[in-house]
């Protein structure tokens, strides 16, 4: 009892502190169910028979989200952590040992903020990275005991978010992006500037999209060189030495050769630039040895300002080891100079630089289409690479023998089609950490865990014979479930892990033997949320205009009564198709277990709203002018919505709310100019003038200047004296995502305001894109249910 009455109490204190900070907060049962912690997930060793148990704090607080920063250069980086702040880090690992039968917490301090970790190959290590007021740093655990040990005089710097750690094979040398020592302090900026900002162009194209946290000065050049610069060094786990690996440079990514002789290195270098992101910038492409020496200069990249719309860079790219030789380096080439425009017989060629790295590179094959990516097999030099064509927006994969003449088609589909995708192949481990797809008796193996169906989704898994194109299903998830394939445990091909849930049970962890089908389980979870397991939900299938088949995942209260009307939020974001079948097929599932996350829009049903979450906005056209019916589609599939669920008796058509964010926030601003079917609108992060993204956004692949009059007709801001509806406007202030900069939200509003329209603005401090913070997020459902509440439900 006592204890009940101090939680009261802090609770009491925490509602009375976002009060009186202007933070609002939903419903007390909202809040409870937001407060919730999350459900563990398992990942499991392919193969093996370890399972790490892992479960993330939700989210962070205002407290957190103020930590001084800097924004360099497209990144948002926390000074004390040298790195952008991990939003979800982890509270806790368990290790499952799987043969035993035993489950084993790793021993850590209490209240550590953990970021991330590396297996070591041979499974019996953990590197932990972690978060201080000091910046990252490293724990070692004992995958056995659970034991750990601090790793004392080393800060990372995870400025890139690749963990900065890289095992070695003898499984107890770390490979470290460290913070350099006596670095010093960070640069001061001056007080008065040494020169204004001058930028200069004559001639020369650059149709780069509009990107935020740029470089804008030498100032910020000088703040990027201090946080960006790394020393590699080699530490010994075991006996807790170090040594570094040659000079300290802006390492954007490191790649240790499979015979751990060698390491390819990608070094940002100058001229910076104040238009483009960091990746964009000057690199050279080297390759030293563990020592530090260089071997082989590959290639200095210029910077790349003038990529082509839905181009890609010139010159060498996609940089690999590949797997199963001792050193020998992969690459791609562009053959069409980087343009899809350009008319080629072949768009990419891939080459291979074999150690010692003295000879020239040879190509082993060229790709018609854009290359995508490879997956190795665990037969040394066989391969299936796959390539994408855009304008079908389209994809192919092809088995590949390097040395043979010819590849096998073995993949070739929509990137749209659901219900003919394969699902990803099966893959496992080398001794040398890297992956290459598993081969048993010419049988390759797929884990498709989406499983789309035209009734909802079906995860299974599959064993296909390339040569015989022969495909047996080993095990598909049962009805009224929804089961996804978490891998093999074993070596025989026999036992698998599945991860099963259902409407009113969690997720949870079961062996599956595949000779008899027989089940054991492995975790019982709990359910954290029974206040919502009774929530009703169907998956609803129905038609637009032009006949194409829409879908969504409908949400009832629990003791909601046939025939009652009820008021409707439904929540949607427009994606592109080249045709009707796949923009009608179903991607959704009625069987999973109800879960809120964030500031979800699922939370309306709680205070009596029917909800239409996933609703389906397809927009079906050529590639090239798909967005010039992009209105026209969008209110079509929201009328469809309402005049199904009218028909049905479940809603009050006059009673429709709309939700959206980002793309999806453009889309209910552009529901609301050119329709009356909604009472009103709630949009999220969103970009509403397209004159401010003048070199393309989402998938519109023309510029403002090539299509003036579309960008004008699909841009919300241009018609902000026909929003009738009320309209409820949110933004991060930190937004940092492409072309929805928080100004997007402000003048919207402003535009808005001036036409004498309904509306209200919320701007997040230290908020992106997305939102973090727990404050934002209450105070977002906050705001969403009483704008409803008073515009919609009445």
């Amino acid at each position: 009892m006592r204890k009940f009455i101090i939680i009261f109490i802090e609770l009491l204190f925490i509602s009375l502190v976002l009060a009186e900070s202007g933070y609002k907060l939903p419903p007390g049962n909202i809040v409870k169910i937001f407060d919730t912690p999350a459900i563990p997930s398992i990942y499991f060793i392919p193969f093996g028979e370890i399972g790490f148990e892992i479960t993330y704090q939700k989210h962070q607080n205002l407290e957190q989200l103020s930590d001084p920063s800097e924004k360099l250069a497209g990144i948002e980086l926390s000074k004390k952590l040298n790195a952008p702040m991990d939003m979800f880090p982890l509270k806790y690992i368990k290790i499952h040992n799987l043969k035993k039968n035993t489950i084993t917490t790793v021993k850590l301090p209490e209240n550590i903020k953990l970021r991330s970790y590396r297996i070591s190959f041979d499974y019996k290590k953990l590197a932990i990275t972690y978060e201080t007021e000091t910046g990252i740093k490293l724990i070692i655990a004992d995958v056995s005991s659970g034991k750990s040990k601090i790793i004392k005089g080393i800060k990372i710097n995870d400025i890139f978010e690749d963990t900065g750690i890289f095992w070695l094979n003898d499984n107890k040398t770390l490979l470290i992006k460290s913070i350099p020592e006596n670095r010093g302090k960070a640069p001061k900026k001056p007080l008065i500037p040494n020169s204004p900002i001058i930028e200069e162009t004559s001639g020369k194209t650059s149709t780069i999209r509009t990107y935020q946290n740029l470089l804008k000065d030498k100032f910020d050049e000088i703040l990027f060189d201090y946080y960006f610069t790394s020393q590699l060094i080699l530490l010994d786990t075991e006996k807790g030495t170090s040594k570094k690996i040659g000079n300290s440079a802006i390492y954007e990514d490191i790649d240790i050769s499979p015979d751990n002789k060698y390491i390819l290195l990608e070094k940002i270098k100058r001229p910076y630039s104040c238009m483009v992101p960091y990746y964009y910038f000057t690199k050279k492409y080297e390759i030293i040895n563990m020592k530090g020496n260089l071997i082989k200069e590959i290639y200095e990249r210029p910077l790349q300002d003038q990529i082509p719309i839905g181009g890609t860079y010139i010159g060498p790219r996609r940089f690999q080891w590949q797997p199963l030789k001792d050193a020998s380096l992969i690459w791609v080439e562009a053959l069409d100079e980087g343009n899809p425009k350009n008319k080629v017989d072949f768009r990419d060629k891939v080459m291979r630089f074999n150690a010692p790295f003295s000879d020239e590179p040879e190509e082993i094959f060229k790709i018609k289409q854009r290359y995508s990516w490879i997956d190795w097999s665990e037969n040394e030099d066989e391969l299936i690479y796959y390539e994408y064509d855009r304008d079908k927006l389209w994809q192919k994969g092809w088995l590949f023998k390097i040395g043979k003449d010819k590849s096998k088609l073995v993949y070739d589909l929509s990137i749209n089609d659901n219900y003919n995708y394969p699902g990803y192949l099966v893959m496992k481990k080398t001794k040398n950490g890297y992956w290459v797809f598993v081969k048993n008796n010419d049988y390759v193996y797929f884990i498709n865990n989406k499983g789309a169906t035209p009734d909802g989704n079906f995860p299974y898994l599959a064993k296909y014979n390339f040569q015989t194109k022969k495909k047996k299903i080993l095990f598909k998830c049962q009805e009224n479930f929804f089961e996804t394939i978490s891998g093999f445990i074993g070596k025989d091909f026999h036992k698998i892990v599945i991860r099963s849930e259902n409407k009113k049970n969690p997720p949870n962890y079961f062996f599956v033997d595949l000779r008899n089908g027989k089940k054991e389980r492995i975790t019982n979870y709990p359910n954290p949320y029974p206040e919502i397991t009774n929530l009703k939900k169907e998956l609803v299938t129905y038609i637009r205009k032009d006949s194409i088949s829409l879908s969504g995942e409908l949400y009832f209260p629990a003791n909601y009564k046939k025939g009652e009307r009820l008021p409707l939020v439904i929540d949607a974001y427009p994606e592109e198709y080249t045709n009707r079948i796949t923009a009608g097929q179903v991607d959704s599932t009625p069987n999973k277990f109800i879960n809120f996350w964030g500031a979800s829009i699922k939370y309306f049903v709680l205070q009596g709203y029917a909800v239409l979450s996933r609703a389906s906005i397809p927009i079906v056209g050529n590639p090239e002018t798909v967005n010039e019916t992009f209105i026209e589609q969008t209110v079509g599939s929201v009328e469809a919505a309402i005049n199904y669920l009218d028909e049905r008796g479940i809603i009050d058509p006059k009673r429709v709310g709309i939700t959206g964010h980002s793309y999806g926030a453009f889309m209910v601003a552009n529901v609301l100019a050119h329709s009356e079917l909604c009472a009103a609108g709630i949009a999220k992060s969103g970009a509403y003038n397209r004159a401010l993204t003048p070199f393309g956004f989402q998938s519109e692949r023309r510029t403002f200047w090539e299509a003036k009059d579309f960008y004008i007709k699909v841009s919300p801001f241009m018609f902000a004296e026909k929003i009738k509806a009320p309209i409820l406007l949110i933004h991060g202030e930190d937004d940092d995502n492409s072309g929805t900069f928080p100004l997007q939200s402000k003048r919207f509003y402003q535009a808005l305001k001036g036409n004498g329209a309904t509306a209200r603005l919320v701007i997040l401090p230290y908020e992106g894109h997305g939102y973090s913070a727990r404050e934002s997020n209450l105070h977002v459902l906050s705001e969403m249910i009483e704008w409803f509440d008073k515009y919609v439900k009445k």
